[in-house]
């Protein structure tokens, strides 16, 4: 079976409709033409190859949250690569200027409405966000707790492989796995509601 090239867009426009539209080789582009200069840029900052991986796949996240949700708006000024490049860039910074503090707090159970005026926006949002909590509902034990504790209580690899007694490769593999299980089951949810 050929591989399908990835798509080239011809505009930003184009680009951020496609990621709006959750299409799955929009996400694929996103990370083919991201991930290999920041992995350059973490290995050049303190950062390891796993170190790298673990930032871009958070930065990534907030970055697809944030665009989800209205929070990012694309801007004429600047390419939704660069700022793709530059959410993941301060996940690693963050993790550089708090290893030794880190802040843990619980899933938030609902969102504390802003007061923008757009109330579409704010019941889009909410939606969201109990989308994901409903997918998160679903996974098994294991890969919800280990999802929270690296994400939300942004625990190390390391600290999770301890809790769970596994070893840190092991923990790193299985986060993919519960983090691609999260989304299939999200995608489902959101399909269902409409999302």
């Amino acid at each position: 079976m050929a591989i399908r090239p990835l798509p080239v867009y011809e505009t930003d426009q184009d680009f951020y409709q496609a990621l709006l539209r959750r299409e799955e080789r929009a996400y694929q582009f996103l990370y083919s033409t991201v991930f290999p200069s920041f992995r350059n840029w973490v290995l050049t900052n303190n950062g390891t190859e796993m170190d790298a991986e673990d930032a871009f796949q958070k930065g990534l996240m907030n970055f697809l949250l944030n665009l989800e949700t209205g929070k990012y708006q694309l801007q004429a000024s600047a390419r939704i690569t660069t700022v793709a490049f530059e959410y993941c860039k301060r996940v690693w910074l963050t993790e550089l200027n708090s290893a030794r503090l880190r802040h843990h707090a619980p899933m938030p159970t609902r969102i504390d409405a802003v007061d923008t005026g757009d109330v579409e926006k704010d019941l889009e949002r909410m939606t969201i966000v109990s989308a994901v909590q409903k997918s998160l509902h679903q996974l098994k034990d294991v890969c919800r707790n280990l999802l929270e504790w690296f994400y939300v209580e942004e625990l190390s690899l390391r600290d999770i492989a301890q809790r769970l007694g596994m070893k840190e490769e092991s923990v790193k593999s299985k986060r993919y796995q519960c983090a691609e299980r999260l989304k299939e089951l999200y995608l489902q949810t959101a399909k269902k509601e409409g999302l």
